[in-house]
């Protein structure tokens, strides 16, 4: 976990030098809303607004395609990540969640890349 923690800090540093935008969004801060610590929470949420730099709203053909893919077996919360990275037009999603990462290779998920941030 430290090893991906700190890819995605040198990610998130050299993003512009490196000529890529990080793109945020509902589903992001759906996530950081779950955590219960008060403290914690709001310390993520500010480096969480720090890290991006564009920000893609919810809209109906999200839901669509999240619905979409929760039926071909992704979770809740990673189908509407996933749908939100395709409307993005996101090159790639980097997660620390295996699993999701297993079920995007084997349902051959394409448009978007969902990699482990040590893969980036």
């Amino acid at each position: 976990m430290k090893a991906q923690a700190d890819k995605i800090r040198r990610i998130i540093d050299n993003r512009k030098k490196d000529g890529y935008v990080i793109i945020g969004g509902f589903a992001g801060e759906a996530e950081i809303r779950k955590i219960p610590d008060d403290e914690k929470r709001r310390t993520a949420e500010q480096s969480y607004k720090e890290s991006i730099d564009d920000n893609i709203k919810l809209s109906a053909q999200i839901i669509t395609r999240a619905v979409s893919l929760n039926l071909m077996g992704m979770g809740k919360m990673d189908s509407f990540h996933l749908a939100a990275a395709e409307a993005a037009g996101a090159d790639v999603l980097i997660t620390t969640d295996e699993k999701f990462i297993r079920k995007c290779k084997n349902r051959n998920i394409t448009a978007v890349k969902v990699i482990d941030p040590l893969d980036f």
